[in-house]
């Protein structure tokens, strides 16, 4: 049976409104509403129809799970964020029969806004690669300790200043996890290249870099402007360029060389990136 909350070992605290709602102008602009960690949370499942007066921020940091918000699903693994803006409903859990481990923080404030655009960056809506480094894991263990056992306006002010650290230490987690994600690229590049006479699934990619297809595809499309297999097949078809250019082979054997064993599916594909068939394409050229 999914549920929202009730597993081992759990972290929750929700602050009282009053603490932030009377602070002063300091902590106005950046303040902690909620505060938590599940160390594995089994069959979880959260629903918000009018959303947080809060933005939240999940980190998985073990397990999968999904997320469903702006009209937009989004699946999210291990080392990856998300952050969903204030007022917007949404919904979240593990997939059926799964689980994950997850750190959450509930922030509002003047500058709330900026703190979200500043991890998020160019992913906009969707999860984003966060390593949650030691450092981070630490500040968010001496939040919860301000905040545990009772919260007074000292202990609260001292937390929330302590947000300001955490937040710093994740935007230097962050460009750790953008630094993976090109490796990522790196990677896959260099097996596209390995691969050029023979075929490539999105699955045996996305598993040789440790990421979900939609995540790679994201990832893809924002550093080549194509999907995974689309990149792939105007790599093969570089190269059956520089085969009709260079060598008198036959379409089918220049087909054959790159992988592709039909050579009227390949010529659809050369035609559709080239503009032209391969045979009008080496006429030209001559």
């Amino acid at each position: 049976m999914k549920r929202r909350d009730g597993f081992s070992n759990q972290i929750m605290i929700v602050v009282p409104p009053e603490n932030f709602q009377k602070s002063d102008e300091i902590i106005k602009q950046l303040y902690v509403s909620d505060i938590g960690h599940f160390p594995r949370a089994e069959e979880n499942l959260v629903s918000r129809k009018e959303g947080c007066d809060s933005e939240v921020m999940i980190i998985c940091t073990g397990g999968n799970g999904w997320f469903e918000f702006n009209n937009q699903h989004f699946d999210m693994k291990k080392d990856e964020a998300i952050i969903m803006p204030a007022g917007i409903p949404h919904i979240y859990g593990t997939s059926e029969g799964g689980w994950w481990q997850i750190f959450w923080i509930h922030f509002g404030g003047l500058q709330s806004k900026e703190i979200r655009s500043s991890l998020r960056g160019i992913h906009s809506d969707a999860p984003f690669p966060l390593p949650f480094g030691q450092e981070s894991r630490n500040i968010f263990s001496l939040i919860c300790s301000s905040l545990q056992d009772g919260i007074s306006p000292i202990k609260y002010d001292l937390a929330c200043s302590r947000l300001w650290h955490l937040m710093g230490a994740l935007r230097s987690d962050r460009k750790m996890g953008s630094a993976l994600s090109q490796g990522a690229i790196i990677e896959c590049l260099s097996i596209m290249e390995s691969r050029i006479n023979s075929c490539l699934t999105l699955e045996e990619l996305s598993n040789k870099v440790s990421m979900t297809p939609q995540y790679l595809c994201r990832l893809f499309k924002q550093k080549t402007g194509h999907s995974p297999i689309e990149h792939f097949n105007r790599m093969k078809i570089q190269r059956a360029c520089n085969l009709l250019d260079m060598t008198s082979e036959k379409i089918g054997e220049v087909s054959t060389q790159i992988g592709i064993s039909d050579p009227y599916y390949f010529t659809r594909i050369f035609k559709r990136i080239m503009g032209v068939p391969p045979r009008e394409y080496r006429n030209r050229q001559k």
